[in-house]
């Protein structure tokens, strides 16, 4: 069992090569740093665990992991191989509690894969988290033209309340 999993990940070392490309590439394009790596791994012999392992620069923080998050999620989407089996919609719910400028990044990233990528990126952001940004005209994009829904508390989402247990 240890050898066909072995063979599994040698036989697909072409796609590992690739994702870890696109993870590196997506990384720089972001954050402007070259400092990431994908790789994916037999952890336990006895128990044929395979450990994924993803690292970004300054990893380990709150917001440099949700930063992780949407990278990963992104390459998965993009990259030539595993978007073969992607359903081509990505869903984040208030993902970016990061840094603004990481905020405007990922979007702009976003809107540049926008004209030549045929997916679905579903976001739910607080208005006040962008107006500033918005402002200053640092989103690449017309965030107007890319907004669905808008819910307050007089016009609820499925007009009901919800609190946390």
């Amino acid at each position: 069992n240890i050898v066909k999993i072995n063979r599994n990940l040698n036989e697909n070392q072409k796609i590992l090569s690739s994702f870890n490309k696109t993870v590196l590439d997506y990384h720089y394009k972001i954050t402007g740093s070259n400092v990431s790596s994908f790789d994916i791994y037999l952890k336990d012999k006895t128990t044929n665990i395979y450990d994924i392992n993803m690292r970004i620069s300054d990893d380990g923080s709150h917001s440099v992991n949700r930063t992780k998050v949407f990278i990963y999620d992104v390459a998965l989407l993009f990259n030539e191989f595993t978007r073969q089996n992607h359903p081509n919609i990505l869903i984040h719910d208030n993902i970016f509690d990061v840094d603004q400028d990481t905020l405007v990044q990922c979007l702009n990233f976003l809107s540049l894969k926008e004209g030549n990528q045929n997916f679905q990126y579903i976001l739910t952001l607080n208005r006040d988290k962008i107006e500033n940004e918005e402002r200053k005209k640092e989103f690449k994009f017309d965030v107007n033209s890319h907004k669905i829904a808008v819910f307050t508390k007089k016009d609820k989402f499925l007009k009901k309340d919800y609190q946390e247990l």
